[in-house]
Protein backbone atom coordinates (compact mmCIF):
# COMPACT_ATOMS: atom_id res chain seq x y z
CA UNK A 1 0.00 0.00 0.00
CA UNK A 2 1.49 3.35 -0.95
CA UNK A 3 1.92 6.27 1.46
CA UNK A 4 -1.26 8.10 0.45
CA UNK A 5 -3.45 5.03 0.76
CA UNK A 6 -1.91 4.19 4.11
CA UNK A 7 -2.87 7.63 5.35
CA UNK A 8 -6.47 7.03 4.30
CA UNK A 9 -6.85 3.63 6.00
CA UNK A 10 -10.23 3.20 7.68
CA UNK A 11 -10.19 2.93 11.45
CA UNK A 12 -12.38 0.49 13.36
CA UNK A 13 -14.13 0.42 16.71
CA UNK A 14 -12.96 -0.80 20.06
CA UNK A 15 -14.60 -1.36 23.41
CA UNK A 16 -13.70 -2.70 26.82
CA UNK A 17 -10.58 -3.02 28.90
CA UNK A 18 -7.86 -5.61 28.78
CA UNK A 19 -6.45 -8.05 31.30
CA UNK A 20 -2.86 -8.73 32.35
CA UNK A 21 -0.44 -8.32 29.40
CA UNK A 22 0.48 -11.53 27.63
CA UNK A 23 4.03 -10.27 27.04
CA UNK A 24 4.89 -8.31 30.20
CA UNK A 25 8.60 -8.13 29.30
CA UNK A 26 7.77 -6.19 26.12
CA UNK A 27 5.37 -3.99 28.06
CA UNK A 28 8.09 -3.17 30.59
CA UNK A 29 10.54 -2.32 27.82
CA UNK A 30 8.12 0.05 26.07
CA UNK A 31 6.91 1.73 29.25
CA UNK A 32 10.45 2.06 30.60
CA UNK A 33 11.61 3.82 27.44
CA UNK A 34 8.79 6.32 27.57
CA UNK A 35 9.25 6.97 31.28
CA UNK A 36 12.98 7.58 30.74
CA UNK A 37 12.16 10.23 28.14
CA UNK A 38 9.13 11.70 29.91
CA UNK A 39 10.92 14.79 31.18
CA UNK A 40 11.78 15.74 27.60
CA UNK A 41 8.53 14.79 25.87
CA UNK A 42 6.40 16.47 28.53
CA UNK A 43 8.36 19.72 28.57
CA UNK A 44 6.05 22.66 28.05
CA UNK A 45 6.30 24.85 24.98
CA UNK A 46 7.56 27.61 27.29
CA UNK A 47 10.42 25.38 28.44
CA UNK A 48 11.20 24.27 24.89
CA UNK A 49 11.39 27.87 23.71
CA UNK A 50 13.65 28.85 26.63
CA UNK A 51 16.07 25.94 26.08
CA UNK A 52 15.74 24.66 22.49
CA UNK A 53 19.17 23.01 22.47
CA UNK A 54 18.80 21.15 25.73
CA UNK A 55 15.21 20.05 25.19
CA UNK A 56 14.96 19.87 21.41
CA UNK A 57 18.34 18.46 20.37
CA UNK A 58 19.67 16.27 23.18
CA UNK A 59 17.05 13.48 22.96
CA UNK A 60 17.54 12.75 19.26
CA UNK A 61 19.74 9.71 19.87
CA UNK A 62 17.33 8.34 22.46
CA UNK A 63 14.37 8.83 20.12
CA UNK A 64 16.20 7.01 17.33
CA UNK A 65 17.11 4.16 19.70
CA UNK A 66 13.50 3.88 20.90
CA UNK A 67 12.27 3.78 17.30
CA UNK A 68 14.70 0.98 16.53
CA UNK A 69 13.47 -0.93 19.57
CA UNK A 70 9.85 -0.51 18.42
CA UNK A 71 10.88 -1.66 14.94
CA UNK A 72 12.29 -4.86 16.42
CA UNK A 73 9.18 -5.40 18.54
CA UNK A 74 6.71 -5.08 15.65
CA UNK A 75 8.89 -7.42 13.59
CA UNK A 76 8.95 -9.97 16.42
CA UNK A 77 5.20 -9.74 16.94
CA UNK A 78 4.37 -9.40 13.24
CA UNK A 79 2.12 -6.49 14.16
CA UNK A 80 1.37 -3.66 16.54
CA UNK A 81 2.04 -4.31 20.26
CA UNK A 82 -1.60 -4.16 21.27
CA UNK A 83 -3.39 -4.26 24.60
CA UNK A 84 -3.70 -8.03 24.68
CA UNK A 85 0.08 -8.49 24.59
CA UNK A 86 1.39 -5.37 26.35
CA UNK A 87 -1.63 -3.95 28.18
CA UNK A 88 -3.14 -0.47 27.93
CA UNK A 89 0.01 1.26 29.20
CA UNK A 90 2.31 -0.67 26.89
CA UNK A 91 0.12 0.05 23.88
CA UNK A 92 0.09 3.74 24.79
CA UNK A 93 3.87 3.74 25.22
CA UNK A 94 4.27 2.25 21.74
CA UNK A 95 2.13 5.06 20.36
CA UNK A 96 4.25 7.70 22.12
CA UNK A 97 7.39 6.27 20.53
CA UNK A 98 5.68 6.13 17.13
CA UNK A 99 4.61 9.78 17.39
CA UNK A 100 8.18 10.79 18.15
CA UNK A 101 9.69 8.86 15.23
CA UNK A 102 9.55 11.87 12.92
CA UNK A 103 12.99 11.12 11.53
CA UNK A 104 11.49 8.12 9.67
CA UNK A 105 8.15 8.90 8.04
CA UNK A 106 8.14 5.59 6.15
CA UNK A 107 8.31 3.77 9.49
CA UNK A 108 5.51 5.91 10.92
CA UNK A 109 3.34 5.04 7.93
CA UNK A 110 4.04 1.34 8.45
CA UNK A 111 3.11 1.70 12.11
CA UNK A 112 -0.09 3.54 11.14
CA UNK A 113 -1.12 0.55 9.02
CA UNK A 114 -0.31 -1.91 11.84
CA UNK A 115 -2.13 0.23 14.39
CA UNK A 116 -5.25 0.33 12.18
CA UNK A 117 -5.23 -3.46 12.11
CA UNK A 118 -4.93 -3.53 15.90
CA UNK A 119 -7.93 -1.19 16.19
CA UNK A 120 -10.01 -3.47 13.97
CA UNK A 121 -9.42 -6.40 16.30
CA UNK A 122 -10.09 -4.33 19.43
CA UNK A 123 -6.44 -4.23 20.48
CA UNK A 124 -5.98 -0.42 20.35
CA UNK A 125 -8.25 2.62 20.41
CA UNK A 126 -9.53 4.72 17.54
CA UNK A 127 -8.23 7.79 19.38
CA UNK A 128 -4.72 6.35 19.34
CA UNK A 129 -5.01 5.68 15.62
CA UNK A 130 -6.30 9.24 15.03
CA UNK A 131 -3.24 10.79 16.67
CA UNK A 132 -0.79 8.83 14.55
CA UNK A 133 -2.93 9.40 11.46
CA UNK A 134 -2.78 13.17 12.02
CA UNK A 135 0.94 13.01 12.73
CA UNK A 136 1.64 11.26 9.45
CA UNK A 137 -0.54 13.69 7.53
CA UNK A 138 1.29 16.70 9.03
CA UNK A 139 4.68 15.11 8.36
CA UNK A 140 3.58 14.52 4.76
CA UNK A 141 2.66 18.20 4.33
CA UNK A 142 -1.07 17.52 4.24
CA UNK A 143 -3.91 18.89 6.41
CA UNK A 144 -4.68 16.78 9.45
CA UNK A 145 -8.14 15.32 9.99
CA UNK A 146 -8.70 15.30 13.76
CA UNK A 147 -6.85 18.42 14.91
CA UNK A 148 -4.49 16.69 17.34
CA UNK A 149 -1.25 18.34 16.20
CA UNK A 150 -0.13 21.84 17.26
CA UNK A 151 2.97 23.98 17.04
CA UNK A 152 4.30 27.05 18.84
CA UNK A 153 4.58 30.35 16.95
CA UNK A 154 5.28 33.76 18.52
CA UNK A 155 4.50 32.41 21.95
CA UNK A 156 1.11 31.03 20.94
CA UNK A 157 -0.11 27.52 20.24
CA UNK A 158 -1.48 27.05 16.74
CA UNK A 159 -3.19 23.99 15.37
CA UNK A 160 -1.76 22.63 12.14
CA UNK A 161 -4.21 23.04 9.22
CA UNK A 162 -7.17 20.64 9.16
CA UNK A 163 -9.06 19.33 6.16
CA UNK A 164 -12.54 20.21 7.52
CA UNK A 165 -12.50 22.84 10.25
CA UNK A 166 -16.30 23.24 10.30
CA UNK A 167 -16.78 19.53 10.88
CA UNK A 168 -13.79 19.05 13.17
CA UNK A 169 -15.67 18.29 16.39
CA UNK A 170 -17.81 15.74 14.57
CA UNK A 171 -14.68 14.10 13.19
CA UNK A 172 -13.13 14.09 16.65
CA UNK A 173 -16.20 12.58 18.26
CA UNK A 174 -16.18 9.78 15.68
CA UNK A 175 -12.84 8.55 17.05
CA UNK A 176 -13.49 9.18 20.74
CA UNK A 177 -11.71 12.55 21.06
CA UNK A 178 -13.13 15.47 23.10
CA UNK A 179 -14.29 18.69 21.43
CA UNK A 180 -11.49 20.87 20.11
CA UNK A 181 -12.16 23.68 22.59
CA UNK A 182 -11.94 21.40 25.63
CA UNK A 183 -8.62 19.98 24.49
CA UNK A 184 -7.25 23.41 23.55
CA UNK A 185 -7.83 24.61 27.12
CA UNK A 186 -5.75 21.74 28.51
CA UNK A 187 -3.01 22.29 25.94
CA UNK A 188 -2.74 25.97 26.78
CA UNK A 189 -2.64 25.22 30.49
CA UNK A 190 0.33 22.95 29.96
CA UNK A 191 2.30 24.55 27.16
CA UNK A 192 1.75 28.23 27.86
CA UNK A 193 1.90 28.17 31.64
CA UNK A 194 4.55 30.31 33.32
CA UNK A 195 7.38 28.54 35.17
CA UNK A 196 6.32 27.44 38.63
CA UNK A 197 2.65 27.07 37.77
CA UNK A 198 1.14 23.63 37.44
CA UNK A 199 0.00 22.66 33.98
CA UNK A 200 -1.99 19.80 32.55
CA UNK A 201 -0.11 16.56 31.98
CA UNK A 202 0.86 15.95 28.38
CA UNK A 203 2.65 13.39 26.26
CA UNK A 204 3.25 16.01 23.59
CA UNK A 205 5.64 14.70 20.93
CA UNK A 206 8.47 16.88 19.61
CA UNK A 207 8.88 18.94 17.52
CA UNK A 208 5.14 19.29 16.93
CA UNK A 209 2.92 19.60 19.98
CA UNK A 210 0.24 16.95 20.25
CA UNK A 211 -2.63 16.24 22.58
CA UNK A 212 -2.43 13.72 25.33
CA UNK A 213 -3.66 10.37 24.03
CA UNK A 214 -5.81 8.26 26.32
CA UNK A 215 -5.46 4.50 26.32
Amino acid sequence: MDAVRRLDVIDGAMTGKVRTPGRPEIARDLIGRVEAAAATWRASAHEREADPEGIGQAPRHAIAADAQALRRIVARLSGWPGRTLVGDDGCQAALTIALNSDHDLAFQLTLLHLLAEAVRRGDATTAQWAHLHDRCLVRSGRPQRYGTQYWLRDGQLEMYPVSDLAGLDQQRASVGLPPRHDQAVLLKQHHLTEPGRAGAASDAPAPALGERTAA
